[in-house]
């Protein structure tokens, strides 16, 4: 079984993940962290996007799934830079390769996987069991981001800035631009707890079990 969840930052991605993935077993990959992961190569080595596309691409190539677990990639400063490198197709084609495979790499001993990020149901895994699409207020989300903190010097109408730049970025790119996949259940998260948006994640992923069931009876 495949899940997906995409949305923009702050939407609550990684948090109805997590429940997901502990809820029914599920191997969990954040996706945009193997952007970050790159973005903070790239921010060591003093490099620009707009004229250092080469030495960008062939970081990209050193990337891993394990490379995720470096500490200091949900900074804001991180998170922008990872938005900028995002928007090239060389750097996506070799990350999107690593996403499929865990995708459709053996999830033992879970049941199954879950993917979160930006275009994981409409570009990386269109074919998933599940897609969600999480969404909210740009303003609300500035505010969780402001109250996480992730060591960002940023203040809250900074970061608020930024997460409307990063968004109108991510939206109009050419390359798998943001964007909901047809199926996908939408959640606005704005005015609802989190409480509230893991069940209503969990009721679509139940339907999900309940329709496989009646098929296989």
């Amino acid at each position: 079984m495949i899940i997906t969840i995409d949305g923009p930052a702050g939407a609550g991605k990684g948090t109805v993940a997590r429940f997901l993935a502990e809820k029914y077993n599920l191997k969990k990959l954040d996706t945009g962290l193997l952007y970050r992961a790159l973005a903070k190569e790239v921010i060591a080595s003093n490099l620009d996007p707009q004229t250092h596309a080469t030495e960008i691409v062939a970081l990209a190539r050193q990337i891993s799934i394990e490379s995720t677990n470096q500490e200091d990639l949900r900074t804001e400063i991180v998170a922008n830079m990872a938005s900028k490198i995002a928007s090239s197709p060389e750097v996506r084609k070799i990350l999107n390769q690593l996403q499929r495979d865990f995708a459709h790499g053996d999830p033992s001993p879970f049941k199954g996987v879950i993917l979160d990020g930006r275009d994981i149901g409409t570009v990386i895994c269109p074919e998933a069991d599940c897609k969600i699409f999480l969404t909210a207020s740009s303003e609300v989300r500035a505010m969780r981001r402001n109250k996480e903190g992730g060591g960002t010097p940023h203040s809250h109408g900074e970061i608020s800035k930024i997460m409307v730049e990063r968004d109108t970025r991510d939206q109009n790119r050419k390359v798998a631009p943001l964007s909901a996949a047809e199926n996908a259940h939408i959640i606005d998260t704005t005015h609802l707890t989190i409480d509230e948006v893991c069940s209503r994640a969990a009721y679509y992923v139940d339907q999900l079990y309940l329709k496989k069931k009646n098929i296989n009876s």
